[in-house]
């Protein structure tokens, strides 16, 4: 994705009218409340491609300070110019789904400190890199990073399977095919987290269920020993406490990809 390009195009209209584009200047990036730092890495290449002296003063994952000074870079008014709407928008956009992810990680780790917190694959096209970056900044991992690294039964794969004896045999074929996978199966009641539980199951991510519910199938761990539990399914910082003192192994949420974005103060002198 060439993240420049989609906002300078060929060239910058107005720094070419006005005249100023070879004069010098700088740019810096401040956050006007406290935040969680994401997008350095992508800003730094974008400050590359401009050709851009640059100098960061804090890092991704860490709490900046309202008013505290991410980065500033020095050149013409022409690059600075370019750089400066792409690399507001990386900081502001990244950095909010870090801090809110940071705000779950927080709230989930008082009533359970070794809980995990993942982001679903319901990530806007094109944007995956950008966003899980911010989430692992911000604390949590990803869920999935798509079809190909983890193995998740949904009930729309169990429509192809005709009748339960199918099902059991490529139930068992799958877990024998992929032995250093967990197979994670996602049900939707206790009747069929126990099944699952019972075909073998290595996680039951719990779509959608009430606290009640969820706690059932928790429970379902002291018969089975292997078994771990996840919910998911309208999760988000101002629920997550109730779901995770049910006592889950996991929260699985696509809610910090909603984030608000984080607000970053510019300012840019001549020098």
């Amino acid at each position: 994705m060439d993240l420049l390009r989609e906002d300078s195009g060929y060239f910058d209209l107005t720094t070419f009218g006005l005249g100023i584009g070879e004069k010098l200047g700088s740019i810096s990036f401040a956050p006007k409340s406290d935040t969680i730092l994401s997008g350095c890495d992508e800003a730094k290449k974008v400050f590359q491609e401009c050709q851009l002296e640059y100098t960061f003063f804090q890092k991704n994952g860490t709490l900046v300070k309202a008013g505290q000074k991410i980065a500033e870079c020095k050149g013409d008014a022409k690059s600075l110019h370019r750089a400066w709407k792409t690399a507001q928008n990386i900081f502001e956009y990244m950095s909010g789904i870090a801090t809110y992810t940071h705000e779950m990680v927080q709230k989930a780790q008082l009533i359970n400190p070794d809980i995990t917190i993942a982001t679903t694959r319901k990530n806007f096209p094109g944007t995956k890199e950008l966003m899980l970056k911010a989430v692992m900044d911000g604390g949590g991992v990803a869920h999935r990073l798509g079809l190909f690294d983890s193995v998740l039964i949904f009930e729309q794969h169990l429509v192809f399977l005709q009748n339960e004896e199918e099902l059991i045999k490529n139930f068992h074929k799958l877990k024998k095919s992929f032995i250093e996978k967990k197979i994670i199966v996602e049900v939707e009641s206790y009747e069929q987290a126990r099944y699952f539980a019972q075909l073998g199951a290595d996680v039951l991510q719990c779509e959608k269920m009430s606290p009640a519910m969820l706690s059932e199938c928790v429970g379902l761990k002291k018969e089975f020993g292997h078994l771990l539990v996840s919910a998911t399914g309208g999760i988000n910082a101002s629920n997550i406490a109730e779901f995770v003192a049910c006592g889950v192994d996991a929260i699985i949420t696509s809610s910090p990809y909603h984030a608000k974005p984080a607000d970053i103060k510019v300012i840019m002198e001549q020098k």
